[in-house]
């Protein structure tokens, strides 16, 4: 009788260091695995900041609105940073005896300096610059080739160096031009603005 109390007694006591061992290794397992979850939590949270962060860092030139002629804009888009000079402005009813498809033609006479460092073709610079007379509404880009006395800005510009030219679209008659980029390039987030306002009775 006795060996079977002590036999019990000692079941027991296995049974309980057993059940205490499971408890122990399970709560060690939950705090590994609720430390690895706080671990992966931080480690997405830097990566989510260094993401904005460099987002952030894409576009560091502020828009530029209120410009005019002999100003320089400074571009900082997808396809690197530049700078354009508005150098003059002219106003023509036409050209060589071409009429304007609108009301009269812009003559735009611009230097464009590449600040990035590699190279860029001026036409991709100034693909997307437009002339408006309605902020809100759409614009004309450039429109050299279907003017034969203005040869369209063509060419690769080197880090550092500039090319001068102009560029030729049509308008209507209105007291106010903005040359700018096209709002959609901004919209998307490819580049920051820039908009020159050229006064008609001053041109």
């Amino acid at each position: 009788m006795k060996k079977t109390k002590w036999l019990s007694l000692i079941l027991l006591t296995i049974s309980l260091l057993l059940v205490a061992c499971s408890d122990t290794k399970d709560s060690k397992k939950e705090s590994e695995e609720t430390n690895s979850a706080n671990n992966s939590i931080e480690d997405n949270s830097e990566i989510d900041d260094d993401t904005e962060t460099q987002s952030n860092d894409a576009n560091e030139v502020e828009d530029q609105l209120n410009l005019g002629i002999g100003d320089t804009g400074t571009f900082d888009t997808t396809l690197g940073t530049y700078e354009v000079t508005l150098v003059s402005a002219k106003l023509e009813d036409d050209i060589d005896g071409q009429s304007s498809e609108l009301d009269r033609f812009i003559v735009l006479d611009l230097t464009v300096k590449n600040t990035s460092g590699g190279e860029q073709k001026v036409e991709d610079l100034l693909y997307s610059l437009e002339v408006t007379d309605y902020l809100d509404g759409s614009g004309f880009s450039d429109a050299s080739e279907h003017v034969d006395s203005i040869e369209k800005m063509s060419g690769v510009i080197a880090p550092g160096e500039e090319m001068s030219g102009q560029l030729v679209t049509f308008v209507y008659n209105a007291d106010e031009y903005y040359f700018r980029k096209d709002p959609g390039n901004i919209a998307g987030g490819s580049s920051n603005q820039v908009i020159w306002t050229i006064k008609a009775d001053e041109v």
